[in-house]
């Protein structure tokens, strides 16, 4: 047999080309975590009680307060079942604005102390669940006394809140904003949506839009938001009546030019 039919037996190696990223499109490269100091930002959130006021999507039918200093923590279930070894990750950003990440494992509704301050939350998730359990069976909160600055409702999983901090040494670019009413608006009933752009204590209405069902909203050049800026989008109701509202957000956060990259692994 000759050399030349040897080789030919051999399988050929198979190599997507998205592999290694040759020819992938820019947003898919991001998401696969192969460029170094970007990252995909998802920001999404539901209320079944959207009405006059305006307000964040976010578990409370409320307006959402940022803490004035970095604050301890705790963390409970209202359920029992909701304990070890269930766990849930705290994404949130320190007294100087930069990420904070903490695992903290539940106790049922016995309250569970962070070791660290946060001085925002942008998002908290079950990393863990209970035996038996799929998800958290109750309302998991994160608190400082009686004000609750993020939050999960049962069966979810994870924190559902249109509200987030850029971190330090970081810009944030706003690509899209999809929204939603849950159900049919009476004649000329509208919802409102406002992003409001707050730095240094003085906000800035950033975008205004009403709509009755639907609002898809797609950039060709992104929305730019610096570092520590916090970015709040609310909604409300045209006559004050209660309408479910949801929205999908999503952009790219960059680290800012200058700035350590992280150290190789």
């Amino acid at each position: 047999m000759s050399l030349v039919t040897n080789l030919q037996n051999i399988p050929a190696a198979i190599e997507s080309v998205t592999k290694v990223g040759r020819t992938e499109p820019f947003d898919l490269q991001v998401a696969r975590n192969q460029i170094m100091g970007h990252t995909v930002v998802n920001i999404n959130g539901y209320n079944a009680s959207v009405a006059g006021t305006s307000i964040p999507l976010w578990e409370n039918a409320t307006v959402y307060t940022f803490p004035s200093t970095a604050l301890t923590m705790t963390v409970a279930s209202s359920s029992a079942t909701d304990a070890s070894p269930a766990k849930v990750t705290i994404n949130g950003l320190d007294a100087n604005y930069n990420q904070l990440t903490e695992v903290v494992a539940l106790n049922g509704t016995a309250n569970v102390t962070t070791v660290n301050q946060f001085l925002r939350i942008n998002s908290i998730i079950m990393t863990a669940v209970a035996s038996g359990q799929v998800s958290n069976v109750g309302t998991i909160t994160v608190k400082n006394g009686s004000t609750t600055y993020a939050q999960i409702n049962p069966g979810l999983g994870r924190s559902q809140m249109t509200v987030y901090t850029v971190p330090n040494g970081y810009t944030f670019y706003l690509n899209r904003i999809n929204a939603w009413s849950g159900s049919s608006l009476s004649g000329g009933v509208y919802i409102f949506y406002n992003l409001t752009n707050s730095i240094n204590g003085i906000n800035t209405s950033t975008a205004q839009i009403s709509f009755s069902l639907f609002v898809d909203v797609h950039r060709y050049a992104p929305n730019m938001f610096q570092q520590k800026a916090d970015l709040t989008f609310a909604f409300s109701t045209s006559d004050s009546s209660s309408q479910h509202v949801a929205a999908y957000i999503e952009g790219f956060l960059i680290q800012n030019d200058g700035q350590a990259l992280p150290s190789a692994l």
